[in-house]
């Protein structure tokens, strides 16, 4: 009797771990380190969730009880504490539902109907980069090469028990017969060989083209990977490097809850992809063999898989590894005489000079041996599609006489003539006759060489096939490469100029405070450091699924930077709106922008429209697509916020406090136009530098400023394909013939050990940049004091007391004065007092007091409220007589009999002088009017 089915097994091990069961019931999952959200986790993330919006509310309710009183530090804490746990709680609640809704995609619970649409559009993309490439090659023009291949040589295909089940089968067939030839191998497992040029990436994309169109729903999907683009030092999972090139190329298969790379790997997973990976012999040497054994220590019984490679190199990699389990294998024939007459002769244009045709060139048959043999040698050097097709461009294309390849004092010999059609592919492409009789602009043949050439190195350094044009930033000095991110932090700091650079440096419990140069310059280093690894992808302006993802971005910003406003405004909600707003719309505009899909754009043109478009549209938000780069940007507000603050602070007196009638504004007009102007470049800017179009924009004029590529450079790429020299597939370009970029960049001698990365960012500069937003919340303390300190201490010391007050002004006043009182600066007071022969009159006293800016104090308010109290502690005695002077910004002058007090203030600056004796009422005036002369001479004014 068999015996009940096991809910639940777990096995562990390395990624050669085998497993062997005689039964398996349900799915099988494999774990990558991550674990699934249940259910109950998220019941309990939710209540967490509702625990701190609920908090949140009881704060409020709290401070709505005391009247909002905000004059005690706890109860300037309520109003952003409460602020916060309310956001953060809906920012808990939004991250566990769109975790748990991911956690599904990751862990394989997508239900079939989910991903039978993601399959379906991912064929639909397939199908329609795949038509447009196959256009653009000429496949079809005027007909197809007859590409054929037979059955490879036995110790290149798995045993047939392997393959078959049974005996060996002929796979041989010709060009449009390749998806019948892989449905007579029953494993799904096909290994096409062949040198180079033989035709082998045109085969595949016949194949791909074959399998969609033959498509039943659920049956899978042939997808084009070329491996050269696989770097195994950085990523030695294979499948996952598959998964993340598919998210990149078909980026428009992402979902609300899933992006592009999850759901490829997904569909990996589940077999519903044929991965036809392209260009194993472009794999460096030394990792050939471990490619080979982690294909054959990954794939599972059910698995299909199409493999190109030149011969020797698939033969040496299997003999170190093994051939591909599972696998047959066919190897590309050179093309025969009769198909290449035939071929060549349907593309030249027809002829009067039957001498001179290809038929006649490449016909053996004739009464001179010498050219006989020639004409074998030169049918040996066309026998592949690559070396056919570059005659037919040189000549058919031209209406160049053929013959001409049969001379011997010109191309003694095979490697001559390979050499002279790869040389004569540029020339013959841009003739100056043809360019003549075209529409469009025209060309130098010499300056469309080096600017091909130029990009074959470019891509060579790379390493990678791909001609892009958002990756001809790497080719700039550092310097240019990152002028415009220079630029907006240059802009940044000119922004700070009103909000005055410097600010006092001790805040409360010693925390210190920076000074906002230091602050932004910081930033601005960093994003520096950071654009110098970051290569922007092409970005498009997009509306699906983005509400989820503008939820969880907002929510996780919105908490912090209330709290940090409404900690410098005493808790104002009003004010605080006004100040978070512009941040707020900043980080939600860059979600509705995503990475481009560059299968499916219609070409680099309009990748790059659609990136400017992106740019344009939505200003300045590009830099807040990532929170390194956000960092940097965000600090381009904070020149308005301090400005802000400041009026509010200063502009704002206690209740009971009458302010001056002439006071001198702190932020004029002026300020504000310079600090919105320069922050809105400064934000410009940085959304610019960030963005894949400001770095195109900065290379393009660079590279064609110094030759290297012209100045209309899209032109003469677009202009380049119709004349067969580039290929594009959606947005990307390559050269259309691999072996004419290898002429025109010839590999660097070297052991061909490794490819290295290019550009490879060292460690500090990956480490230094994603440290960025942990230095800021280091320094939010100090941050959140400099923005609550308004810059108005134009005085930032005086003399003390008894040196404006010395002896010898004090003997003007009273005889033999001696002081009886010495105190220095002390919380910003000063006394001295002065009698005669220190008896108590007649005397004559100073104070000075300094006004200090502090944490939500203003240095101005609180020289205004020491003046206005002792003015008012002086108008409570009896007898006293109250009267202007012009004296300072205001000032008053107190008279009684035997006496009298001047009060004067000057900014931050107050004079308290009393005299007491003999015709002190009237000379007082002059005394206080040259104390404050001396005071302002010597104190040390603010930059």
């Amino acid at each position: 009797m068999q015996g009940e089915p096991v809910a639940r097994n777990e096995f562990s091990g390395s990624a050669h771990t085998v497993i062997q069961a005689h039964t398996i019931y349900g799915g099988i999952h494999f774990n990558d380190g991550r674990r699934p959200v249940t259910g109950l986790q998220l019941a309990g993330q939710l209540l967490l969730a509702a625990c701190s919006v609920a908090a949140g509310a009881s704060l409020f309710a709290l401070r709505a009880r005391h009247g909002g009183d905000a004059s005690a530090l706890p109860g300037s804490m309520l109003g952003p504490a409460a602020m916060a746990l309310a956001t953060l709680g809906v920012w808990l609640a939004v991250r566990a539902i769109l975790r748990h809704r991911r956690s599904r995609v990751l862990w394989g619970d997508l239900s079939g109907p989910e991903l039978n649409a993601a399959a379906d559009r991912l064929a639909s993309a397939v199908r329609e980069q795949l038509g447009r490439e196959e256009r653009l090659r000429r496949l079809q023009d005027p007909a197809p090469i007859p590409v054929r291949w037979d059955t490879a040589a036995q110790d290149l295909i798995d045993h047939w028990e392997n393959v078959t089940g049974g005996g060996p089968v002929d796979l041989g067939g010709r060009f449009e017969e390749i998806a019948d030839v892989l449905d007579r191998v029953p494993s799904g497992r096909l290994v096409v060989l062949g040198p180079a040029g033989t035709g082998k990436s045109v085969l595949m994309v016949r194949l791909a083209l074959d399998r969609l169109e033959r498509r039943a729903p659920g049956e899978r999907i042939p997808v084009i990977l070329p491996l050269a683009t696989w770097r195994p030092q950085a990523q030695p999972d294979l499948w996952e490097w598959a998964a993340e090139l598919l998210g990149t190329r078909y980026a428009s298969v992402a979902t609300g809850t899933a992006s592009a790379r999850d759901i490829a790997r997904e569909l990996l997973r589940t077999g519903r992809l044929l991965p036809v990976l392209d260009g194993f012999d472009e794999l460096p040497a030394a990792v050939r063999p471990q490619a080979l054994r982690t294909l054959n220590g990954t794939l599972d019984r059910a698995a299909q898989i199409v493999l190109t490679s030149r011969e020797g190199e698939y033969r040496d990699a299997a003999g170190e590894a093994r051939v591909l389990t599972g696998a047959a294998a066919v190897s590309v024939r050179p093309l025969t005489l009769a198909d290449l007459t035939a071929c060549l002769s349907r593309t030249a244009a027809p002829s009067p000079r039957a001498d001179s045709s290809w038929r006649q060139v490449l016909d053996p048959r004739t009464t001179d041996p010498a050219r006989a043999a020639r004409a074998r040698i030169l049918g040996e050097v066309l026998a592949t599609p690559l070396m056919a097709s570059l005659a037919r461009k040189a000549y058919s294309d031209t209406g160049r006489d053929p013959a001409e390849l049969l001379d011997p004092s010109r191309f003694p010999g095979p490697a001559a003539i390979e050499a002279h059609l790869l040389d004569q592919f540029v020339p013959a492409t841009y003739d100056a006759s043809l360019a003549a009789a075209g529409p469009g602009r025209q060309w130098d043949a010499e300056d469309a060489h080096r600017w091909l050439t130029f990009l074959a190195r470019h891509a060579r350094t790379l390493g990678t096939p791909e001609v892009t044009w958002w990756s001809l930033p790497r080719a700039l000095p550092w310097p240019v490469r990152h002028a415009a991110v220079i630029a907006a932090m240059a802009m940044g700091l000119v922004a700070l100029t009103p909000t005055g650079y410097n600010r006092p440096v001790e805040g409360p419990l010693g925390i210190g405070s920076p000074p906002l140069l230091a602050v932004a310059a910081l930033f601005g280093i960093i994003a520096v450091i950071d654009d110098a690894v970051d290569t922007p992808q092409p970005r498009t302006l997009t509306t699906r699924g983005r509400i989820p993802l503008l939820l969880r971005r907002t929510a996780a910003v919105v908490p912090i930077a209330v709290f940090v406003v409404m900690a410098v405004t005493a808790a104002d909600l009003r004010s605080s709106l006004y100040a978070v707003a512009p941040l707020v719309l900043l980080v939600g505009g860059a979600v509705w922008q995503d990475t481009a899909d560059h299968a499916l754009a219609r070409s680099p043109r309009a990748l790059l429209r659609s990136d400017r478009r992106t740019v344009l549209t939505l200003p300045g938000t590009r830099a807040f697509a990532d929170s390194r780069h956000a960092s940097a940007a965000a600090l381009c507000l904070l020149s308005p916020l301090a400005l802000f603050l400041s009026q509010q602070i200063t502009t704002n007196y206690p209740p009971g406090v009458t302010p001056p009638a002439h006071r001198e504004e702190l932020v004029t007009g002026g300020d504000w136009s310079l600090v919105c102007l320069a922050s809105t470049a400064a934000l410009l800017l940085y959304g610019f530098a960030f963005s894949a179009w400001g770095k195109f924009a900065v290379a393009r004029l660079w590279l064609a400023a110094t030759g290297r590529l012209p100045w209309h450079l899209m032109e003469f790429l677009e202009d380049a394909c119709q004349r067969g020299a580039l290929r594009q597939s959606g947005g990307v370009l390559s050269f259309r013939h691999r072996t004419l970029q290898d002429r025109l960049a010839p590999p660097q001698p070297g052991p061909p050990t490794s490819t290295p990365v290019p550009d490879a960012p060292s460690p500090w500069q990956v480490i230094v940049p994603r440290l960025s937003p942990f230095v800021l919340c280091l320094m939010l303390p100090g941050l959140i004091i400099t923005l609550n300190t308004p810059d108005d201490e134009r005085y930032r010391s005086v003399p003390g007391a008894c040196e404006l007050l010395d002896q010898r002004l004090a003997a003007r006043a009273i005889p033999r004065p001696e002081a009886t009182t010495r105190e220095p600066f002390s919380d910003g007071e000063s006394r001295c007092y002065w009698s005669t022969d220190g008896e108590m009159m007649p005397r004559v006293d100073l104070v000075v007091t300094i006004g200090r800016a502090e944490a939500g104090q203003s240095a101005v308010q609180e020289a205004v409220m020491v003046f206005r109290g002792a003015d008012t502690i002086s108008g409570e005695h009896d007898g006293r007589r109250r009267s202007m002077l012009g004296l300072g910004q205001e000032a008053v002058w107190w008279r009684w009999d035997g006496g009298g007090q001047v009060l004067v203030r000057q900014d931050n600056v107050v004079l308290n002088m009393d005299m007491h004796g003999p015709a002190a009422d009237t000379r007082l005036p002059a005394f206080a009017e040259e104390v404050l002369h001396r005071a302002l001479t010597k104190a040390r004014r603010s930059n």
